[in-house]
């Protein structure tokens, strides 16, 4: 199609096209037929622009806005070959293939890349197309439609920094270091080279902010940030924990490189004091440091390590460092903790790890709602080991998120044999960060949509608020599959208004804690009351745990508690007693 300008300065299609059938007067007594006019306003008001590549002579033409679009009228990009000089060349081999597959394979031709305007700016558009083949199976002709999509893309890319960096250094923040800090360990077990991760911390960073205010104070950090980039090698990755802490991943680096490293540090930050507005701050830093592969399993546990090395640093008198060491009853505890976890890796080959059922009684009706799974393992012998006997060392040995995989597809195959049931799940604070859990969730969801509603996630308090704002997207993930959402161990974190608000979960579950013994004390009586009020404040429903006789739970029922689970209403039981709606009689 070859668009042409006619008096108004209208884009009108080519005589061509105008006698093409597809584009004729509408016929008397039936549907209206595409034509001319109606099309081209179509097209203007779309903002797209239409094209056909003449594949055997090498023409381009267009229809549409193609000045307002691509910022030069259609002469000037009138061959294929023309075209796809103006696409960037990171994109153009994706575009190239994307073109080959549909002619050869029949594959959808769907493709994003970025374009040089006739202004020389570079902007995103959304192709997509459809080939037209010859008798003989060889392709001829293509015709399709471009939209702009810069905007979304400026968007996204704005969305992605957001997600991985600092706003105030532009270093990456504490999920993306975490991330790092995996792979790297990953890559030092496997190819067995040392490494470390050091947590630096301003020292009295508060005085600073008090004494020339917190602007000042950010700008401290901001140089603090540039003098480690020139300070340390391009394969080293630099991020900010949060305050007045940056952390650092050291790879492929030898122990005694790695003190020099510290040692480095400290003395540039404290000899050379950092100049801002004409007024010179001197500064020093202490750091915490932990050596991998060695004991360590875990990003979590390399970070919450070298945060304890960064305060024994900072107790010595600060302007030091201090490396983790593990003691030799640690080591024997290590070596344990190996023999369990290979253990728990055989129950999941053999189908040795198992649910029992726990209910959770709706309190005013005193009828199961649905049942919590409580994960066991039965060893060669036959005998039932507690979730406490393995899973504490499932998380020392960086094995959560397999688990939690293997207990989700437990859950999910439960849910489908019966189509009534309700079940909540418990995962780790760990998974709330894992990608491939929520694929597969999302994936276990599209494939039988009705285990959605009937799916509880659970995930503990103090997990939730070690990063709160990773935690709100894991949340509005699980909560946008369908499933519901609920905190677990409520209370023993305290949890604020504030992160109440920002975590949109469906459920609170009141920590046993504030629940045993309720009818005789006092102060947990008030202490209930009030978290009651911060859920109600939501519009959550609560669930008290560990509910262990008739008087706890009438006090529960009183306070306006929503269910009631605990050894009063129901042990956990190792068949599937999928009872919902059946009456309760209390133990």
């Amino acid at each position: 199609m070859t668009a042409l300008r006619n008096e108004q300065g209208l884009t009108s299609l080519a005589p061509e096209t105008a006698q093409d059938p597809a584009y004729a007067e509408p016929v008397h007594g039936g549907a209206a037929t595409p034509n001319a006019d109606w099309l081209r306003t179509a097209i203007g008001a779309s903002g797209d622009i239409l094209y056909k590549w003449d594949i055997l002579s090498d023409r381009l033409s267009w229809a549409g806005e193609i000045e307002e679009v691509l910022g030069e009228g259609e002469n000037a990009i009138a061959s294929g070959h023309g075209f796809n000089n103006r696409i960037h060349p990171e994109d153009l081999p994706r575009r190239l293939k994307a073109l080959s597959d549909h002619f050869s394979q029949g594959d959808n031709y769907d493709c994003e890349y970025r374009v040089r305007n006739g202004q020389g700016v570079v902007i995103w558009v959304h192709d997509r197309g459809r080939v037209e083949i010859d008798a003989n199976g060889m392709p001829v002709a293509m015709s399709g439609v471009m939209r702009i999509i810069t905007q979304r893309k400026q968007n996204e890319a704005r969305l992605e920094r957001i997600a991985n960096y600092d706003e105030l250094t532009g270093h990456f923040n504490r999920a993306r270091l975490r991330d790092e800090l995996e792979h790297a360990l990953s890559f030092s077990r496997r190819f067995k080279v040392d490494g470390a991760f050091l947590v630096i911390g301003v020292d009295k960073l508060a005085m600073v902010n008090n004494a020339y205010g917190y602007e000042i104070g950010d700008a401290v950090l901001v140089a603090i940030g540039q003098r480690l980039d020139r300070m340390l090698r391009a394969s080293d990755v630099i991020g900010r924990l949060g305050g007045d802490r940056f952390g650092v991943l050291l790879t492929n680096c030898p122990d005694e490189c790695i003190v020099s490293c510290m040692d480095r540090i400290i003395q540039t930050m404290r000899e050379q004091a950092i100049e801002i507005d004409g007024q010179s701050i001197p500064i020093t830093v202490s750091v915490g440091c932990v050596m991998f592969p060695g004991l360590v399993n875990t990003a979590y546990e390399v970070m919450t390590k070298a945060e304890s090395a960064l305060t024994y640093a900072k107790k010595a008198g600060r302007c030091c460092y201090n490396v983790y060491r593990p003691s030799e009853q640690q080591t024997l505890l290590h070596r344990r903790a190996m023999d369990i976890g290979t253990q728990v890796q055989q129950a999941m080959r053999e189908q040795r790890l198992i649910f029992t059922y726990q209910p959770i009684i709706h309190a005013q009706s005193m009828t199961v709602s649905k049942y919590e799974c409580l994960l066991r393992m039965k060893d060669p012998k036959g005998e039932i080991l507690p979730a406490g006997a393995f899973i504490p060392v499932v998380e020392q040995l960086g094995m959560t998120r397999l688990l939690d995989r293997y207990v989700l597809d437990m859950t999910v195959e439960e849910l489908r044999k019966d189509a009534a049931t309700v079940l909540s799940l418990n995962i780790s604070g760990l998974t709330a960060t894992d990608q491939s859990w929520l694929r597969a969730l999302i994936a276990a969801v599209k494939s039988t949509p009705n285990i959605a509603p009937r799916l509880i996630v659970e995930i503990t308090e103090t997990a939730a608020l070690h990063d709160i704002e990773e935690s709100a997207r894991f949340v509005n993930v699980v909560r946008d599959a369908g499933c519901r959402v609920a905190i677990d161990d409520f209370g023993a974190g305290f949890t604020s208004f504030r992160h109440l608000k920002a975590l949109t979960v469906d459920l609170v579950k009141i920590d046993g804690s504030f629940v045993r013994n309720l009818a005789n004390n006092v102060d947990q009586q008030l202490f209930i009351r009030n978290l009651m009020g911060l859920a109600g404040t939501f519009g959550l429903e609560t669930v008290a745990e560990f509910v262990e006789n008739e008087a706890d739970a009438q006090v529960l029922i009183k306070a306006g508690v929503h269910y009631l689970q605990g050894y009063h209403y129901g042990r956990p039981q190792f068949d599937r007693p999928w009872t919902v709606g059946q009456r309760i009689l209390s133990a």
